[in-house]
């Protein structure tokens, strides 16, 4: 089907559903959390952290075309914050994420520098809630750490029963600074663009 927001997975995917945040403070459980451009590494990294069963983590490139969506919210700084306070819908809400300055978490405030990429948002931490469910075929890549994992990944979705032309078809990158809280900040606040190598699947047996 694809991604499912949070109350959908509760009500459907019970069985399965691990939650990798159990107080969703921003309390947008009908909608799925995403960031612009680039992930939010500092959630992904604390996530990661929490789980013991499933080490790999991959993150998925998403059709933009979501952000139009009727009932997509924003949010100029971790949706959490103050309960969701800060969430908004509307093209307004939309500019928020890349104003000259933000206030984020612990009240630190952001300033927008001429480096900064035009298509990276003030506050890294910034989000987009696209509602109730983003289709499999929008997903348009899938980005891992290396290309062990890259491989491991066909294998898990062989495993799965995905037929083998679809895998082949699968646009993956092998993107090490994605998962680098420290390194993919300090590359975004230089204006950087982190390294995405595709990964030629055609070297998998």
């Amino acid at each position: 089907m694809g991604i499912l927001a949070t109350k959908k997975l509760r009500e459907d995917e019970r069985n399965v559903y691990a939650p990798t945040d159990l107080q969703r403070l921003d309390g947008h459980l009908d909608h799925i959390s995403c960031t612009i451009e680039y992930p939010n590494a500092w959630y992904f990294e604390k996530a990661r952290a929490k789980e013991i069963l499933f080490r790999d983590w991959v993150v998925l490139f998403i059709d933009p075309k979501y952000l139009c969506h009727d009932g997509t919210r924003f949010c100029p700084r971790n949706a959490a914050a103050s309960f969701g306070r800060d969430v908004a819908k509307g093209e307004e809400a939309f500019k928020k994420l890349f104003a000259p300055r933000s206030t984020g978490a612990y009240g630190k405030s952001y300033v927008r520098t001429d480096r900064r990429r035009d298509c990276c948002p003030t506050d890294e931490q910034a989000e987009v809630l696209v509602p109730d469910t983003i289709s499999l075929g929008d997903i348009l890549g899938v980005a891992v750490q290396n290309e062990e994992q890259a491989g491991n990944e066909l294998v898990r979705l062989s495993l799965l029963g995905i037929p083998k032309h679809a895998t082949k078809a699968l646009r993956i990158f092998v993107a090490p600074d994605l998962f680098d809280k420290y390194r993919l900040s300090a590359m975004l606040g230089n204006g950087e663009r982190p390294e995405e190598a595709l990964f030629d699947a055609s070297s998998m047996p």
